[in-house]
């Protein structure tokens, strides 16, 4: 499933640095129609698209993306999207230019902003021109995203503890009507010293930190696509 960052996260100089030697040309849709208030730019290498206010000569919003070849099929894969007023229709603008103009499929990345193109893909979702699945990149299992639930797309994390998951120490290993010579010896063994509490700690650390690299790992291969 993506995974989900803040938008404060992101390093918008890192943007500027992807497209700022890049040529762009003014481009005329010729499959949907043009926009009123700004131009249409394109990079000659077809892989940065804006829209430009004709007035006041700003960025309104921006796809900037790559060729991606999965299973054999070639996608545009977004790696970075911009729009200086959101939930105002240019995102969606581009995507439909470059879903039916430059007949691209488009792959979301293994990154998404919440709020922000989380939010976004989940609008998509009720569009009724063009339609959004949920790609499996290991398996190619591949079906319309609005069939799932929300976590089944983003992986919203429990907060379930280490202990908990694995139920060390707890009483629930115990037989509550456990009795013999030993049981004071047991209830010894409950009070950890200082030395074996860091031990476990450092156990969780390590447990932890593998799982959650395994979860990243399974969430980057699922992807949401936008197609015709």
């Amino acid at each position: 499933m993506p995974i989900i960052k803040k938008p404060e996260d992101l390093d918008y100089d890192y943007l500027e640095k992807l497209y700022e030697k890049k040529i762009f040309e003014d481009y005329k849709p010729q499959k949907i129609t043009s926009r009123k208030y700004e131009e249409i730019k394109v990079s000659t290498d077809k892989l940065t698209f804006k829209l430009i206010d004709k007035e006041q000569r700003d960025t309104v919003s921006l796809i900037h993306g790559e060729i991606s070849v999965y299973h054999g099929i070639e996608y545009f894969e977004i790696g970075w999207t911009y729009s200086k007023y959101p939930k105002q229709g240019y995102l969606t603008y581009l995507f439909d230019l470059l879903i039916f103009e430059f007949d691209y499929k488009l792959i979301s990345d293994k990154y998404h902003t919440s709020p922000g193109s989380k939010e976004f893909w989940q609008s998509l979702m009720s569009k009724k021109n063009y339609k959004i699945y949920r790609l499996n990149l290991d398996t190619n299992h591949k079906r319309i995203a609005k069939n799932y639930s929300e976590n089944e797309i983003w992986s919203l994390e429990s907060k379930t503890n280490f202990f908990d998951r694995y139920n060390f120490f707890t009483d629930q290993n115990m037989d509550e009507n456990f009795e013999s010579e030993y049981s004071e010896e047991i209830i010894d063994y409950a009070d950890i010293d200082q030395e074996v509490e860091e031990i476990l700690s450092s156990i969780e650390r390590e447990n932890l930190s593998s799982i959650k690299d395994k979860e990243n790992t399974i969430k980057e291969r699922i992807r949401l696509v936008a197609q015709k």
